[in-house]
C-alpha cells in the first residue's frame, strides 16, 4: 500500500509469483522462505525483521535516502508516480524502450526548464 503497487506490481518488482504476494496477504503463507524475504525487502525497501515480526523500525536503513530528503528523515519511499501506466507494465518493456522513455521524460523536464 505504501507504494501504492498492486500485488502484480509486488510480484514483478520482487521476481516472486502474484499468488505467492496474494498467500502472504491473505495469510495462507505465513512466512516467506529467505530467498523471497529477501526479494520483498529490496523491493519494498523495508527491514526484514519488520517484514517478518513486525518489530523494530520498518524502513531498511541500508537503503540511502533520496537526494530530497534530509538526513534522519524517516519518509517512506516514494510510489510509484504514473497513475495510467502501472509498474507492472512498465517492467515489461524492453531495456530499449525503458531508455526511450527516459530520454523522452529528461527531454521534457528540460523543455520547462528544470
Amino acid at each position: 500500500m505504501l507504494q501504492g503497487w498492486t500485488q502484480k506490481d509486488l510480484a514483478v518488482a520482487s521476481n516472486l509469483s502474484q499468488s505467492a504476494i496474494g498467500n502472504y496477504e491473505s495469510g495462507q503463507r505465513l512466512q516467506p522462505s529467505s530467498d523471497a524475504l529477501i526479494k520483498l525487502t529490496r523491493a519494498l525497501r523495508v527491514s526484514p525483521m519488520w517484514l517478518s515480526t513486525g518489530e523494530g523500525p520498518m524502513l531498511n536503513s541500508g537503503y540511502a535516502d533520496p537526494p530530497a530528503a534530509k538526513a534522519g528523515d524517516n519518509a517512506a519511499p516514494p510510489a510509484w508516480p504514473f497513475e495510467s501506466v502501472s509498474y507492472a507494465t512498465y517492467a515489461r518493456l524492453s531495456s530499449q524502450e525503458k531508455r526511450q522513455i527516459e530520454l523522452v521524460l529528461a527531454a521534457y523536464i528540460k523543455a520547462r526548464g528544470e
